[in-house]
């Protein structure tokens, strides 16, 4: 019983004050890349670190981030993105943002689809995520 109670306390310390809003994945064919943006806020007193990203949508996902050398702007993977304390971390084109990777289906807009997120503290977060069109500016 004491187990239980220290697991449900430990829960209420560390995965609800994690969570994932605005999240979007741009729509693509299969066989092809895409990006999934989002905001991931963490109103804890503790940093948390974000290790890996999982889904079935694509051969390999990668957390990104887009960097410039010189007159050049490339991409690169990351280990690992630390969300600190009383924060938002924003996933968003042109900076960090979750690469797909040779996708296993079409993602058409209006599509919803799941992707697991990999926190340190917080665990494994779960969301279902709406496909959309990038919109141009």
């Amino acid at each position: 019983m004491k187990f239980l109670l220290l697991f449900l306390l430990f829960i209420n310390f560390t995965g609800d004050k994690l969570s994932i809003e605005n999240a979007w994945v741009r729509n693509s064919s299969k066989g092809m890349n895409t990006a999934l943006f989002c905001d991931v806020v963490n109103k804890g007193k503790e940093a948390d670190t974000l290790y890996k990203v999982a889904s079935g949508l694509a051969e390999l996902v990668q957390v990104h981030e887009t960097y410039k050398k010189g007159d050049m702007m490339g991409m690169r993977e990351v280990d690992k993105v630390v969300i600190e304390s009383n924060s938002t971390f924003k996933f968003k084109p042109g900076l960090h943002h979750i690469m797909l990777i040779k996708l296993k289906k079409n993602l058409k807009v209006g599509d919803k689809e799941n992707v697991s997120f990999f926190f340190r503290k917080a665990g494994e977060i779960k969301i279902s995520v709406p496909v959309k069109k990038m919109a141009m500016n």
